[in-house]
């Protein structure tokens, strides 16, 4: 399928499905998360935390947990951007799924 279709998807769900309250609380949220994540190891971002991979001598069962968390900060990292377009878009996908909205949308 393709993946612009799947992101609005994705999108416009979470907006049918929260209010922008709701939106904002999770995007809080999924902000504590990832700030807990980077504390947890001493990481500033996951650009950074990758980098502790080739610069830290770890064992093998360190390596598997780091590739959990690496997949973990992704999808934060992955949510956040999807809530994130949810709230940008949130007005005008209220808007225009409104039965009160004509064809002389202003988003034209």
């Amino acid at each position: 399928m393709n993946p612009v279709r799947l992101l609005f998807d994705e999108v416009t769900d979470l907006i049918d499905d929260h209010s922008r309250e709701e939106l904002e609380q999770r995007l809080a949220e999924l902000k504590t998360e990832q700030e807990e994540v980077a504390a947890e190891y001493d990481a500033t971002s996951l650009a950074a935390f990758r980098e502790q991979l080739a610069t830290e001598e770890l064992s093998a069962a360190e390596l598997r947990e780091r590739r959990n968390v690496i997949e973990t900060w992704e999808a934060i990292n992955t949510e956040i951007g999807l809530v994130k377009h949810a709230l940008q878009l949130y007005d005008d996908v209220v808007e225009l799924a409104s039965p009160q909205t004509d064809s002389s949308s202003t988003l034209a």
